[in-house]
């Protein structure tokens, strides 16, 4: 358990800050093992220095819980201790000749106290009782902060911290701090759609709420499809995410990586030491319209007042945490109008000698189809079956009504850019978890779970054959409801076992798991003429897709400074048409891949590690690539599954007292090289002539191979009263080859790849400080995005999103005006720059914003 990051975690501070003595009980000496703490030899290496810095060692490498009150190890300096011995006997040798002792809070929990406790116990009123209510640090989830930099492999993990300090527009803002990792068409559907190092779409990469996949393949024409996830901000615990090929169930069948969203839990909410506790949260913004109409084809340009109080955000979470049980329950409401272009900045690029708009909206307009209204609803409890087992069950709500506008308006209809009707989405997930954890060898995980997704999305397209008189203001829109629903089954069992060996320490993790995607969906018209008139038929995926996995992954600690990992997965997919009458005749596929996974890890100096690490993983064709038929495409089922060989080196960087006795230094730095083998890519349909009428224009083939490699950078430093976090994205190199064909540089034409490729270089700097005591903390976040990383051909330069390279300024402020209640102001885009995100096609982002917040924990 890591008891301090880059950002100190909530309860521990509390713990730490605690000015009650624990008392009641007879200490035992520094030298003598806590009984009832695990007695299994774990290997520990903290040098001689500040006791504090050695405690917090210590929680990262063991399973001990510490409590005590912070002024009882300040000044104190241990010899270190170093070797395989159970955690007990390590915190005896770190504490030897501190004059502090320890003892048995229950299970791997420890209370530390000064060696003369006993009499220090007595309260100074004189009265008899000196029994206190004792402080425990709970197990719940980890900050998870740390993490990233003790890992042989690019993870990145997002805290609630982070996510409320730059809030942004939409659920896709969070990633923004993450390296390798946008959430595409940020600004134009309300959904989180990552992009991770140039993989996207077609379940590339799996975004699992709680373990769960509500994923859903939305086509966007030109632009290509979304994956699809709804969540709203104020229900997120902590996000991980895991780039290229995962372990786990959560891996199954993705070849981009996985990222994992948790939801917020009872110990989120619940300060230790208490059994209830709640939060509400209430916000505003501005620079959004107070109101909008349907059809409308002239943008505002005047937004409402921020005190107009028209576009706004709620949230409330209560939680319970009992002996035997915890329980929380949460919901959110927030809604926001059509947002407002920023005022400066360029509005034109240039590409292979051509001059084209950004977009249709100029600055400082309205942006039309970027409103959002959403509902959200949580209910997740645990029962605590006795000290070994525990059950877990959850359920998510989420329904929102939010605009979007298909590509194709966007960048060659000006006659029927206009404010859609809106589009709409239901989500429900159910979550069981069980775990049965009675020693290190039994540590059993059984989930099962279910997601429902509904929704209709609404394509304007352009009612072109009607009599010249009509004008573009009473020309009817031809809309395009396009409904869809998605239910997803999943189940997984997996146990870990930890175990000592004379060669060194050991753990061992399998499993299987297993999902199934039921798609069912309606076939509608891409309209040309009118409302009521049909143009060319589409008939969307109906069918079923399913994964079975079966994974095991081991570590060996050979040494305290080496460590070996090795994983090997098995997915089978089956595909399953049951709607169209396909051309080909075939209305079933199957296929299957073992993939391995092999990295080191050395660590010379304590918190300072050196990795390598390889890996492969499949993606398995989806139901639109092989067997349905909604976006002029020709079903291909004899597509190969895309494989991926990647390999990665990197350094790890986790001290804490780097310079002062106080400070916390954090580094991630890696290069990586990703080859994706059959990469799967939309191409024309080439038809010999006469071409009949209704023939597809595309269809979908494997490439030989596409590969992208790059460098990653995260870093972090913080001494108290300052803090400064930097990442970085670098792409050295990329191709695309083609069967029968020179790999280049260049996607294929109308390939949907040409609208997932990420900047060549991304940057951002984030600086702040914390004053008066830590109650005000501010900062400026400062994010650089160069251009394209590959050129766009002269033929698809008018279908893929465009975007010309900015620098945008962010800045937050938080003021802690009572110890439960705190003041959050933000400003989004602080130059009010007018700009195209990267990856998020031609809507303009926000321009300058502000948010104000006001949260009371209770």
């Amino acid at each position: 358990m890591s008891l301090r990051g880059p950002l100190y975690s909530r309860n521990v501070r509390i713990a730490l800050g605690c000015a009650s003595l624990l008392g009641g009980m007879a200490p035992a000496t520094a030298q003598q093992p806590a009984q009832g703490v695990q007695s299994q030899q774990v290997a520990v290496s903290i040098p001689a220095g500040p006791l504090e810095n050695a405690l917090l060692a210590l929680g990262r490498q063991t399973d001990l819980r510490l409590v005590y009150r912070s002024e009882i190890t300040a000044g104190k300096i241990t010899r270190g201790v170093t070797g395989s011995l159970p955690p007990a006997a390590a915190l005896s040798r770190l504490l030897s000749g501190t004059g502090v002792s320890f003892r048995s809070s229950g299970g791997n929990t420890v209370t530390l106290e000064a060696a003369d406790a006993g009499s220090a116990a007595s309260p100074p009123d004189g009265s008899d009782d000196t029994t206190l209510a004792p402080i425990v640090l709970r197990d719940g989830d980890s900050d998870g902060v740390d993490a990233p930099y003790e890992t042989a492999g690019s993870t990145s993990y997002i805290t609630a911290e982070q996510i409320e300090r730059f809030r942004g527009s939409t659920a896709g803002d969070i990633f923004k701090n993450t390296p390798g990792v946008i959430s595409a068409n940020n600004h134009n559907g309300g959904a989180v759609n990552v992009n991770i190092r140039g993989l996207q779409g077609q379940n590339r990469v799996r975004v699992a709420i709680d373990g769960t996949q509500q994923t859903t393949t939305t086509w966007r024409g030109y632009a290509g499809v979304d994956d699809r996830t709804y969540i709203d901000p104020d229900l997120i615990g902590g996000v991980s995410i895991s780039k290229g090929p995962s372990g786990g169930a959560a891996g199954a069948g993705v070849n981009g990586g996985v990222v994992g969203i948790r939801t917020l839990n009872a110990k989120d909410i619940v300060e230790d030491g208490k059994e209830y506790g709640g939060r509400i949260k209430i916000g505003a913004q501005d620079n959004t319209t107070s109101d909008f109409t349907i059809n409308a084809m002239t943008q505002q340009a005047e937004s409402a007042d921020f005190f107009d109080f028209e576009n706004g955000t709620g949230s409330f979470v209560l939680g319970t945490v009992q002996d035997n049980f915890d329980f929380v329950i949460a919901g959110a409401r927030r809604y926001r109008g059509n947002y407002f272009a920023g005022n400066d900045g360029p509005t034109i690029y240039n590409t292979n000698g051509f001059t084209d708009d950004l977009s249709f909206t100029k600055p400082g307009h309205e942006v039309f189809n970027t409103s959002s209204e959403s509902t959200s609803f949580l209910a997740k409890g645990t029962i605590h079956l006795d000290e070994d087992q525990s059950l877990e069950l959850g359920y998510v709500h989420y329904e929102s009504t939010f605009g979007e506008a298909m590509p194709s308006i966007l960048f060659n209809q000006i006659d029927v850019y206009r404010q859609a009707n809106l589009s709409d989405v239901t989500t429900d997930t159910f979550t069981a978890r069980y775990r049965y954890n009675p020693s290190d060898a039994i540590d059993l995980k059984i989930n099962a779970w279910m997601s429902i997704v509904d929704q209709t999305n609404i394509a304007t397209s352009y009612a072109f054959y009607l009599p010249p008189w009509i004008t573009p203001e009473t020309r009817p829109p031809a809309d395009d409801p396009r409904y869809a629903t998605t239910h997803t089954y999943g189940g997984d069992v997996s146990n870990t076992s930890k175990f000592d060996t004379d060669f060194g320490a050991a753990s061992l993790n399998y499993g299987v798991s297993y999902l199934l995607e039921d798609i069912d969906s309606k076939p509608y018209c891409s309209r040309a003429y009118a409302t009521d008139a049909c143009g060319t038929p589409m008939k969307p995926s109906i069918g079923s897709r399913s994964i079975g996995s079966v994974f095991t992954s081991g570590e060996w600690e050979a040494t305290d400074w080496l460590k070996f990992n090795a994983g090997l997965r098995y997915d089978h997919y089956w595909l399953k048409d049951d709607g169209i009458t396909t051309k080909t005749g075939i209305r079933e596929k199957d296929g299957g891949r073992l993939n391995p996974s092999i990295s080191a890890t050395i660590e010379p100096l304590d918190g300072l590690q050196f990795y390598a690490l390889y890996a492969e993983g499949v993606r398995p064709p989806t139901m639109r690539e092989t067997m349905g038929n909604d976006g002029n495409v020709k079903q291909n089922p004899y597509l190969k599954p895309e494989v991926s060989q990647n390999w990665e080196v990197g350094i790890n960087l986790s001290r804490d007292g780097l310079i002062t006795d106080t400070d916390s230094a954090r580094l991630k730095l890696s290069y990586f090289n990703n080859s994706y083998t059959d990469y799967i890519s939309r191409v024309p349909n080439i038809v010999p002539p006469p071409i009949p009428p209704g023939t597809e224009a595309f269809t979908f083939e494997n490439l030989e191979k596409a590969s992208f490699s790059g460098i990653e950078l995260s870093a972090s430093y913080d001494f108290g009263m300052f803090f400064v976090q930097g990442q970085m994205t670098y792409y050295t190199d990329y191709e695309f080859c083609r069967r029968g064909s020179p790999c280049s540089g260049e996607t294929v034409s109308n390939d949907y790849a040409a609208n997932h490729m990420p900047p060549e270089l991304m940057k951002i700097l984030t600086v702040g400080t914390r004053l008066f005591e830590d109650k005000l903390a501010a900062g400026l976040r400062v994010t650089q995005a160069g251009k394209r990383l590959s050129p766009v051909t002269q033929g698809a330069r008018q279908y893929t999103g465009m975007w010309v390279p900015y620098t945008t300024v962010d800045a937050f402020a938080t003021y802690k005006i009572t110890e439960n209640l705190t003041f959050d102001l933000q400003a989004e885009n602080l130059t009010d720059r007018f700009y195209i995100d990267a990856l998020d096609g031609w809507n303009p982002a926000p321009g300058r914003t502000i948010r104000a917040s006001l949260t009371a924990k209770f």
